[in-house]
């Protein structure tokens, strides 16, 4: 008779190696993460997750990417106003944020030698164990552009 082998996926190996308890849930939202490059926030997650998980709470989600960020697998980007969103490249790098529509992007790769470099100084030249940092730059993405040129016309006019 032959055993069945279980694959073990890099997501599920990574919870593993963080200590954390490798559930459907915890699994599905890591899952999700790994392969989004839209910044989701934990309102985003729950919405597209819930058809396959009616049992999933917002909270639960809120818990879930509070705990993989805990354990290094997710950086949370805090956005204006109290907002959040997470990304799974916990690599050093600059985001884009559109204040119109509140989309993010990352830069194109070139300000990551500066923020390495920052990150370096920023420990040679304090006593403090310096683990991250974040970078956003604000501004309005192709599509919104347009529509807040026309924005601060009309509030120009006024």
């Amino acid at each position: 008779m032959q055993r069945k082998q279980h694959v073990v996926s890099g997501e599920e190996q990574a919870l593993r190696l963080a200590g954390l308890r490798v559930t459907p849930q915890r699994l599905a939202i890591m899952r999700y993460m790994m392969g989004s490059k839209a910044h989701p926030s934990p309102e985003m997650v729950y919405g597209h997750l819930k058809p396959d998980f009616p049992g999933l709470s917002p909270n639960t989600v809120y818990q879930t990417l509070h705990s993989l960020e805990e354990a290094g697998l997710l950086r949370r980007i805090s956005m204006e106003d109290n907002v959040y969103r997470y990304d799974a490249n916990v690599e050093p790098h600059a985001h884009l944020v559109c204040r119109l529509c509140g989309r993010v992007d990352d830069t194109n790769g070139a300000l990551e030698p500066l923020l390495h470099e920052l990150l370096s100084k920023g420990s040679a030249t304090t006593s403090w164990d310096i683990l991250a940092m974040d970078c956003c730059f604000y501004g309005y993405c192709n599509d919104c552009r347009e529509r807040a040129q026309t924005l601060q016309n009309e509030e120009r006019e006024e």
